[in-house]
């Protein structure tokens, strides 16, 4: 009895068109072998003088069918119809009697009843899967063509390589007598089955043409570029040359699968993202997963595209592999894509690599126009200043999309109605800084800037400089950009500043209005802690600050700046030699960075000048004089405050002769002995807390310089 009938159509209502089309594709194959099993098993009962009759209609069977498949996969073609098994034909280069061979080890993957042939039709009883030896004598019309079967499904084979299963244990019996299966991957997409293996689909995406990506922002000559060079080498290349290796390195968020997604809709192909990382963190082997990604890849008719390449194998601390996997992808003969944020060509010795490609920081131009693109789809309040956002912080376009999409979940949490919320600078702001991830406050202190530009008592002239210094960065972007000063320096965009004058005059105080009328935020950097006696210590702290502020832009505020600075022209020793090394080392970095650096320093005169005439700005704090002091006193207390009627303003500005910061600490002191009386703040209470704060540097009060008020002190 012959045990071999056609295949079983599924339901049309649980079947695609794809798949329906590509099923009756199948049943037409199996009908054939079908037959050309019944023939074998007829070879079983045959007498000898009747076996040639049996070889005859078999090679008569093979023909007909490859004439018959040969008109319907024309026909499919010419009606767009996808079949998976001439498909991998031609994308590997398969003749008849291979392609033959695969619908042998596909038909056990459809129905289990073809193992029971093939065991039955085999001398080795018990042996379920078809052996090369079993295939070529199925699909094979002539001695040569047997011989041409088994050379492609021996062990280093173009079918092994591609097609079978890697993991079955070796028998000991001659090559062509051990049993071979179909890559089970393979057999679902012979199947019919087009998608992303589900092992893949946690670190691999497939972005088809049509599929919809970001726009580009920013590099767009690199992406232009680009296309024209892959157009050349790609009608270059051919054969085993046919391998590219390119790498894309930038910065994380700079748009490298962006700029990947345009191209491929520029060819018009697929592009296979794989996450490298996600890859190795889910327990893959790299280098054996490599080969289901190239085959996946091919499956798909994809460019591959391996993302964070170099950065998930040094996680992993196996940079020294990175050239072994090397030599593995330019034995592809494919083109491939590596993303990094690094160059890859240090760890090509051998050059690999075909090309590498960087995309570079976006430039001020390309950063405004990113915001302008990326808001459009925004609500945004039309008074937001783009330029200015632009030029404070330093994004790349990832960066841009997800402060927009930040600052909308703050605006809608403070908005009350149920309409898409209006952004507003505010919310732009606060957007932004939640995209920062530097590092500061491990040598730096974050301060909360709380006052006003008004608040601040200082001569006019500073109080100028000190705006001039703030509108320095707020119109960088138009003097730089729009009036063409980026073409005349190269860096040195942003300002420095040095801040002196005696303890208390409003330093601090300054720097954190700067800060707030830039919507900035503001890190004090005490440099007696960053300096250091080992030598290169200060300058990798230096360096590592200015790296992590510059994302941002923050204000940096070096306090007790005399901690570096000196009167250094004259070298007498390695130790001065080594200090100037150091002042240079930081005034480059000022130069160099693009936002505001500050130094505060008490001792102007011990600063040199060659180093004076380095900075951007040098604002003198003067000793209040007895106005600006009185002006102090009528505005340190909040006007929450209770306070006693009668309070000697102009008497306080006149005999207690202190700076702006020992002012703030009596008024507080005193609100304090007031609070803890019941009373109200009054003379009695600012003049013993006049008389604590003298007390601090062992200064005793003259009670007669006090007057008639010195007897409020024996109240207290």
């Amino acid at each position: 009895m012959n045990p071999f009938f056609p295949l079983t159509k599924p339901s049309s209502a649980t079947a695609s068109r794809a798949y329906r089309d590509n099923l009756e594709y199948l049943r037409d194959e199996l009908r054939w072998l079908d037959a050309c099993l019944s023939l074998q098993y007829m070879l079983l009962e045959s007498e000898e003088d009747e076996m040639e009759d049996v070889f005859r209609e078999h090679r008569k069977l093979i023909a007909e069918h490859r004439e018959h498949i040969r008109s319907r996969v024309a026909a499919s073609e010419a009606e767009g119809v996808f079949l998976a098994l001439p498909w991998l034909a031609r994308i590997f280069e398969l003749t008849e009697p291979e392609t033959l061979a695969l619908m042998v080890l596909l038909a056990p993957e459809l129905d289990r009843k073809y193992e029971t042939g093939y065991e039955h039709l085999q001398a080795d009883k018990g042996l379920r899967l078809a052996t090369p030896d079993f295939v070529a004598r199925l699909v094979s019309s002539s001695e040569d063509e047997w011989v041409q079967v088994l050379d492609v499904l021996r062990p280093d084979g173009l079918l092994a390589r591609h097609f079978l299963r890697r993991d079955i244990p070796a028998r000991q019996t001659a090559v062509i007598g051990r049993p071979i299966q179909l890559d089970p991957r393979m057999a679902r997409f012979l199947s019919g089955d087009r998608e992303l293996p589900e092992a893949m689909r946690a670190f691999v995406r497939l972005h088809r043409p049509g599929d919809g990506m970001p726009p580009l922002m920013g590099n767009e000559a690199t992406q232009a570029k680009l296309r024209r060079w892959l157009a050349r080498r790609v009608n270059q290349a051919s054969g085993a040359d046919g391998s590219l290796i390119i790498s894309l390195h930038g910065k994380r968020g700079i748009g490298k699968r962006t700029h990947l997604a345009h191209l491929a809709e520029h060819l018009g192909e697929p592009m296979l993202f794989v996450d490298v990382a996600r890859l190795m963190r889910d327990g893959h082997s790299f280098g054996t997963m490599l080969t289901d990604l190239y085959h996946e890849a091919m499956l798909q008719q994809a460019h591959l595209a391996l993302c964070g390449f170099r950065e998930a194998l040094e996680e992993a601390d196996m940079p020294s592999r990175i050239p072994d996997l090397l030599d593995e992808i330019a034995g592809m003969n494919h083109i491939v894509f590596l993303t990094s944020e690094h160059p890859c060509l240090a760890h090509d010795p051998n050059r690999r690599i075909t090309i590498e490609i960087e995309l570079a920081d976006l430039s001020e131009r390309e950063r405004l126009e990113a915001w302008r693109l990326a808001s459009r789809e925004y609500s945004i309040d039309p008074a937001v200043d783009w330029e200015a956002l632009s030029a404070r912080f330093l994004f790349t376009p990832a960066q841009i999309v997800r402060a927009l999409r930040t600052a909308e979940e703050f605006a809608r949490w403070e908005s009350e109605d149920d309409g898409r919320p209006v952004i507003g600078w505010s919310h732009l702001i606060r957007g932004c800084y939640r995209q920062l991830s530097h590092r500061l406050g491990g040598k730096a202190k974050r301060l909360t800037p709380k006052h006003a530009l008004g608040e601040l008592i200082l001569p006019e002239p500073q109080k100028q400089k000190l705006i001039h210094a703030c509108n320095h960065i707020r119109y960088k972007h138009h003097v730089y950009e729009k009036w063409g000063f980026y073409r005349k320096f190269s860096y040195g965009t942003g300002i420095s500043m040095l801040f002196s004058g005696p303890p208390g005059t409003g330093k601090t105080m300054a720097a954190e209005i700067i800060a707030r009328e830039l919507d900035m935020e503001i890190y004090k950097v005490d440099t007696s802690q960053i300096i250091s006696k080992y030598i290169g210590e200060t300058e990798k702290n230096l360096q590592e600050i200015f790296a992590e502020a510059s994302s941002s832009y923050a204000v940096l505020f070096f306090d007790e700046a005399d901690a570096i600075f000196g009167k250094r022209s004259e070298v007498k020793d390695a130790h001065d030699r080594y200090a100037n090394t150091e002042v240079a080392f930081l005034l480059q970095k000022m130069e160099e960075y693009g936002g505001i650096s500050i130094l505060a320093t008490n001792y102007l005169q011990n600063i040199d000048e060659a180093f004076l005439r380095r900075i951007n700005y040098i604002i003198r704090f003067p000793f209040p004089d007895e106005e600006q002091r009185e002006r102090i006193w009528r505005s340190i207390f909040p006007a929450e405050t209770p306070l006693e009627e009668g309070i000697d303003y102009p008497f306080l500005a006149q005999k207690l002769q202190l700076a702006g910061g020992s002012i703030k600490n009596i008024a507080i002191t005193a609100a304090f002995l007031a609070s803890g009386a019941g009373e109200p703040v009054g003379m009695k209470h600012i003049l013993k807390a006049y008389q604590y704060e003298l007390e601090k540097s062992n200064r005793s009060l003259d009670r007669k310089a006090l007057a008639e008020y010195a007897a409020y002190l024996e109240e207290m």
